[in-house]
C-alpha cells in the first residue's frame, strides 16, 4: 500500500456505518417480512462496530513512528482521548441512565452497584449502550500498549487478540449451557457473566489489531477481488451458526477494509465532513431516539421506520450544526466532546 494522505472511501464508509448503527438501535425494518431483504440489512449492520474498531486501529498505527516500543506516546494520547470521550458521554447520558433506573423499580443501593458494574465492565447503561464501543476500545488500547511496550511484533499481538476473542466467544457459548457445566468451571463462567455480561468489552481488541496489521504491513486488496471475497464469506455464513459467523467476522472486516483502501474517490472537503458527522451521529443518536420515543411519543424505545428517520435526521442536523459552530468564540468546548 503506497503512502496515502487521504482515505476518502474510508471516510464515506464511516458515515454509512454510522447510519447502520442508528438502524441497529431503531430497527427501521421491524415490519419487513421478506427474509432475504432482512438478511441483507442485517449483514450490513453487522459490519458497523467492527469497522469502527478496525478504522481506529488502522489510523492509530498508520505512519506511526517505529519501533513502536519506543514511541507509545501516540497510543497514550489516543487512549486519553477515548477515556475522556467515554466519561463525557456517560455524563451527558446520565439523565437517561437515571430514568432507566427509576422505571426499573430497583432499590437505590442496587442501582448504584449496577451503575458501577456497567460503567467499568460492560459499557451498556440505559439508552447509552452504544458507549460500550468506547469502553471496549479502552480495554483494547490498554492491552495493545502493554504488549507493544514489551516489544511484541504486531502479528504476535494479533494472535493474542485472537485467543482473547475466541475465549470470549466460548464464554458466551458456555453461559448458555451453565446448568450442564457445574463445578468450579460453572462458577467461573457464572462469575464472568455476572461481571462482564456477554464479555463485549473483550471483542474490540481483535478488530483494532486487524487495523493495526493492515497499517503496519501495508495490506490492501483489489476492490473487485474484495467484493467477491465478501460475497463468498457471506454465502458461507448462511450455512454457519451464529457462533461460527462471529468467528468469521474478523476475516470479513479485514477483506472489507483492505478492499476499501483501493477504492479511489476524488479529493473533496465533503469526505472530512463525512468523517466528523459519522463520529457525532454515533455518539449522540440515542439521545434523539430517546427524546422522540420517550418525550414526544410517550412510547419508550419504540422501534420502526419513523424512529429511524427522526433519529437520523436530527442526529445529522445536530452534527452539521456542531461542526459549523465549534470554531466560533464561546463554542470551542464542543471540540472536547467529539
Amino acid at each position: 500500500m503506497e503512502a496515502k494522505k487521504s482515505f476518502n472511501s474510508i471516510d464515506l464508509f464511516k458515515l454509512l456505518m454510522a447510519v447502520a448503527v442508528v438502524a441497529i438501535h431503531t430497527n427501521p425494518i421491524v415490519a419487513w417480512t421478506n427474509p432475504a431483504a432482512i438478511k441483507i440489512v442485517v449483514i450490513i449492520e453487522e459490519w458497523a462496530v467492527p469497522f469502527f474498531f478496525t478504522a481506529s486501529g488502522f489510523f492509530l498505527f498508520y505512519n506511526m513512528e517505529k519501533p513502536y516500543k519506543e514511541n507509545t506516546r501516540r497510543i497514550d494520547n489516543y487512549l486519553r482521548k477515548i477515556i475522556k470521550l467515554y466519561c463525557v458521554w456517560t455524563l451527558i447520558s446520565l439523565p437517561l441512565t437515571i430514568y432507566g433506573y427509576v422505571i426499573s423499580g430497583n432499590a437505590i443501593v442496587s442501582c448504584i452497584f449496577s451503575y458501577i458494574k456497567y460503567f467499568l465492565f460492560v459499557g451498556k447503561l440505559y439508552n447509552s449502550y452504544h458507549l460500550w464501543y468506547l469502553l471496549a476500545l479502552i480495554y483494547a488500547l490498554f492491552a495493545i500498549r502493554f504488549l507493544v511496550k514489551r516489544g511484541l511484533e504486531p502479528v504476535f499481538i494479533f494472535v493474542i487478540a485472537l485467543v482473547i476473542y475466541v475465549a470470549s466467544e466460548m464464554m458466551v457459548m458456555l453461559e448458555g449451557n451453565i446448568d450442564s457445566i457445574g463445578g468450579m468451571a460453572g462458577k467461573i463462567v457464572s462469575a464472568y457473566q455476572y461481571i462482564f455480561n456477554n464479555g463485549g468489552v473483550f471483542t474490540g481488541m481483535i478488530y483494532v489489531c486487524v487495523g493495526m496489521l493492515i497499517a503496519h504491513y501495508g495490506l490492501c486488496m483489489n476492490k473487485w477481488l474484495g467484493a467477491c471475497g465478501m460475497i463468498a464469506i457471506n454465502i458461507a455464513k448462511l450455512f454457519a451458526g451464529a457462533e461460527m459467523s462471529r468467528m468469521i467476522m474478523p476475516l470479513e472486516v479485514f477483506v472489507l477494509f483492505a478492499s476499501l483502501l483501493t477504492v479511489e474517490l476524488p479529493d473533496s472537503r465533503v469526505w472530512n465532513i463525512c468523517r466528523k458527522v459519522s463520529t457525532i451521529v454515533y455518539l449522540s443518536h440515542l439521545i434523539f431516539f430517546s427524546i422522540y420515543t420517550i418525550i414526544i411519543l410517550g412510547n419508550p424505545n419504540k422501534l420502526g421506520f419513523d424512529s429511524f428517520l427522526v433519529t437520523i435526521m436530527f442526529s445529522v442536523f445536530n452534527a452539521i450544526l456542531l461542526i459549523n459552530i465549534q470554531n466560533n468564540k464561546g463554542f470551542e468546548w464542543i471540540k472536547c466532546i467529539f
